[in-house]
C-alpha cells in the first residue's frame, strides 16, 4: 500500500528578512529523497517554504526531466512534480492540520508548530532538529513514542552529493520512516491525538498568564 509522507520546514528564515537555509546542499537533499522514494515507493509532499536555493534546484531538475505523467492543469501554480510524480514540491502555504490528517507521517525539523499539528493529526513523526528547542521536541516525541530516535543532520542533508553519502543518508531516513510507520508508533500517535483533542490550549494559557500576573502583582506589594 502506497503512503504519503509530508516533509515540512527543513529550512529557516532569519528574523523574516533573509534566508538562512540549513539545507546548504539542496541537490544532495533532493537526491536523498529520490533514493528513499525508490527504496520505499512512498509518495512525498515537500514544502520548500519559498527557500530560493531549494526552489531553484527543483526547477532545474523539473526542466531536465521528462514531462510529468499528470497534466499541468492538475498541478497548480507553485507546485512541481518530480521523480515520476512521487514527489510533489509546493512553495505556497496550506494549513498543516488539514494536510497532516491526509498523510501517513510528517517529517520535519521539530518546531513547536509542526510538532503540535502532527500530534493533533494523530500521525507518526520523523524529526531532524537543527537549533534551539527543536532538539527538545525531537527527544520529547521519541520519549512519547510517536517518533523514532531523532535523525542527525548529515543523514538528511549530507555535505557531499557523492553516491556513498547519498546511500548512507537515504538508508538512515528509510529506516526512520519504516520505524515511524510501525504499528506501535502509529497506535501511540492516535492515542496521543485523542488526549490532545480534549484539551483547551487557549483556556490553559490564559489560566497560566492570569496566575503569573497575580503572582507578579503580589510580589510587587
Amino acid at each position: 500500500m502506497q503512503v504519503t509522507i509530508v516533509v515540512v520546514r527543513l529550512q529557516q528564515r532569519d528574523c523574516g528578512m533573509s534566508s538562512m537555509g540549513f539545507i546548504r546542499n539542496t541537490e544532495a537533499f533532493l537526491s536523498v529523497l529520490k533514493a528513499v522514494i525508490k527504496t520505499t515507493s512512498h509518495r512525498f509532499v515537500l514544502f520548500s517554504a519559498g527557500y530560493e536555493p531549494l526552489d531553484t534546484v527543483i526547477e532545474m531538475i523539473s526542466g531536465a526531466s521528462s514531462s510529468s505523467n499528470l497534466s499541468k492543469q492538475e498541478c497548480s501554480k507553485g507546485c512541481t512534480l518530480l521523480f515520476d510524480d512521487q514527489l510533489l514540491c509546493f512553495s505556497g502555504s496550506i494549513p498543516y492540520i488539514w494536510l497532516f490528517s491526509r498523510c501517513a507521517a510528517a517529517f520535519h525539523h521539530g518546531g513547536s508548530g509542526s510538532t503540535a499539528a502532527a500530534l493533533h493529526a494523530g500521525i507518526p513523526q520523523i524529526i531532524c532538529p537543527f537549533i534551539l528547542d527543536q532538539f527538545y521536541w525531537a527527544e520529547r516525541l521519541y520519549w512519547l513514542g510517536v517518533a523514532p530516535q531523532p535523525l542527525e543532520r548529515q543523514y538528511v542533508v549530507p555535505e557531499s552529493n557523492d553516491a556513498a553519502s547519498i546511500k548512507k543518508a537515504s538508508d538512515m531516513l528509510s529506516k526512520a520512516i519504516s520505524l515511524a510507520l510501525s504499528p506501535p508508533i502509529k497506535k501511540q500517535a492516535l492515542e496521543i491525538a485523542e488526549k490532545v483533542s480534549v484539551e483547551d490550549g487557549v483556556a490553559e494559557a490564559l489560566k497560566v498568564l492570569k496566575e503569573q500576573a497575580i503572582f507578579a502583582a503580589g510580589d510587587g506589594n
